[in-house]
């Protein structure tokens, strides 16, 4: 997974939220950890994004 070092968009933004919001729920994290979280989950969100990119690019 390349790291990308640009700013993020507010939809990858909401979307790694809803993401950890959806792990306090479930109690699948602890509270000290919110910030490590957010973090991958944020970079999770740029790749998924990348990948569904070239997927559709690769079809057309």
């Amino acid at each position: 997974m390349k790291i990308v070092s640009t700013s993020y968009t507010r939809a990858q933004g909401f979307r790694a939220l809803k993401r950890l919001h959806k792990a306090i729920i479930y109690n699948r994290i602890l509270h000290v950890d919110l910030h490590k979280m957010y973090k991958a989950l944020i970079h999770l969100e740029r790749y998924m994004e990348r990948l569904n990119q070239q997927k559709s690019a690769k079809k057309k």
